[in-house]
């Protein structure tokens, strides 16, 4: 197959992915397209072991938050697979943007808990309408961006993205992670000070949003 963008394959996977229910066995006729996406990932034969057997869909075990592809190999170990990694290769940068966001993730999710256990009607700030613990995004209001914030504690520990150090890839690493433990503390810690987070709706957080100063 061939897509016209590298967003147009990442659709047609995603598509397959969400087809299925969390440890639900793939078809045969998706397991062929899969098969043909792993050949393309940038560490196909470590992903592939022994060989495929099959293939389903799970959830991360962490925060439940990612829903991924996992091998099943023919000796009967398995692995997590990303199908951003087979279109897109490996990329340093984002995989430690990754790994930042992963290390704020539980303040993320305290912020969602304290929003949705106020009792408040939320009402998404820039489309006006309703929100529901089954429809909102959670979002860094500008100009304290996500990547803004990363930019600032970066500049002000006086190292790069490049330095920051993260888990090799390895079996069901579902994403990377920070290793150092003082820069993760020093992360966590300057993330909880200065960002603010909002509710938006889905399409406020991926429309409206984009276009905010």
């Amino acid at each position: 197959m061939t897509f016209p963008t590298k967003n147009a394959a990442k659709e047609f996977f995603r598509d397959i992915r969400d087809r299925y229910e969390d440890d639900q066995r793939i078809s045969l006729e998706d397991e062929g397209f899969l098969r043909d996406l792993i050949a393309i990932h940038p560490e196909a034969d470590t992903k592939i072991g022994r060989g495929i057997s099959h293939f389903s869909v799970a959830r991360d075990a962490k925060f439940g938050t990612t829903r991924h592809f996992v091998i099943h190999r023919t000796d009967g170990s398995h692995t997590d697979v990303s199908f951003h990694s087979s279109i897109d290769g490996r990329n340093d940068r984002r995989d430690r943007h990754e790994a930042l966001r992963r290390a704020i993730e539980g303040q993320i999710l305290d912020f969602k808990a304290s929003k949705f256990s106020s009792g408040e009607n939320l009402i998404c700030p820039l489309r006006r309408v309703p929100i529901t613990e089954t429809s909102y995004h959670i979002d860094h209001k500008p100009p304290r961006t996500f990547v803004e914030l990363a930019s600032r504690w970066l500049d002000a520990e006086g190292f790069s993205l490049m330095d920051l150090a993260i888990t090799p890839p390895g079996d069901n690493q579902i994403v990377t992670e920070m290793t150092n433990s003082t820069q993760l503390s020093s992360w966590q810690n300057f993330h909880a000070q200065h960002a603010e987070l909002r509710i938006l709706s889905p399409r406020g957080n991926l429309s409206d949003a984009k276009t905010e100063k």
